[in-house]
């Protein structure tokens, strides 16, 4: 090379090249390499070409499957209609003028076998689950046309005080007015459910009368509430608009004595002796005149 600091193999080192060949193997010239001279070399190998990028295949057409050759050898007996036939329809369905009246959307459709379609005889019971009559008759004083419910607000058993509540619940669902007699606030109302329960073994409250009816306490009418019954029992008594409230006494049944304002005491008209008053209960109240 044309390189300032090359040289020639000089005689001196030649016992340093001896074991490889001696100066002949190398007849060209030394150069010694500087600074400037590393940035000109290339020590990593060349990079390959990256492979060309595959293109994308031209999209094929869909596969079109004939749902009639593959049904050509099942059962034809569990199908609508025969594989064998085309649809017997093949136009779109509201192509048709007729098609597209609302009317007319339930009477165009498959033609389904005369076996299989449901007569509505046999989903429709032809007597009801309960009625009145197979109830026993054990009717309260003025139940006979109405639903006549014997309960307590009374929280000293929790289960007896949420029973009451779900059978109320239930009835005022069923959108019927109902007479509900409070035995703990009302010592008449409770020898009245005695009277009538005499002979029974269960006389804890709820219970409930339709009609003159005995229906039961509160597993008997939540059953029947849970079938789907019980508008049936109630049919025909009064109805009453869902979320309505006495004006008088705010569904409180009760209000308090309006002679002896909940005393129960009342003087006599010469102001010298005080007597029982004859007009409120045991606890200074008296019934709402205008919902009971």
């Amino acid at each position: 090379m044309g390189c300032a600091s090359s040289h020639l193999l000089e005689d001196d080192n030649e016992e340093y090249f001896s074991h490889m060949g001696g100066p002949s193997s190398f007849s060209h010239h030394i150069v010694s390499l500087t600074s400037t001279t590393y940035g000109l070399l290339t020590l990593d190998s060349p990079q390959q070409p990256l492979p060309p990028e595959p293109r994308c295949r031209p999209s094929e057409p869909p596969e079109i499957i004939n749902s009639w050759e593959l049904m050509a050898g099942l059962d034809t007996d569990s199908f609508r209609f025969s594989p064998a036939s085309k649809p017997p329809n093949t136009k779109p369905f509201f192509n048709n003028k007729e098609n597209r009246e609302p009317q007319n959307l339930l009477l165009v459709g498959p033609p389904w076998p005369a076996s299989k379609i449901l007569k509505p005889s046999n989903s429709i019971p032809t007597t009801p689950k309960y009625s009145l009559e197979s109830f026993e008759n054990r009717c309260p004083p003025g139940g006979e046309n109405a639903v006549v419910i014997y309960t307590t607000t009374l929280r000293g058993i929790r289960k007896t005080f949420e029973n009451c509540n779900a059978v109320r619940a239930a009835l005022e669902g069923a959108g019927v007015s109902v007479s509900e007699r409070d035995v703990s606030m009302h010592l008449r109302f409770r020898e009245e459910l005695k009277e009538l329960l005499k002979g029974k073994e269960e006389t804890t409250v709820p219970r409930v009368f339709v009609k003159g009816r005995y229906v039961g306490g509160a597993e008997e009418v939540l059953r029947i509430h849970e079938e789907g019954c019980l508008g049936l029992l109630v049919e025909g008594l009064p109805r009453v608009r869902a979320g309505a409230v006495c004006d008088g006494c705010g569904g409180g049944k009760f209000l308090p004595c309006f002679g002896c304002h909940g005393s129960c005491k009342k003087v006599k008209e010469d102001g010298k002796k005080v007597v029982r008053c004859p007009d409120c209960n045991e606890n200074g109240l008296v019934l709402c005149p205008i919902c009971s």
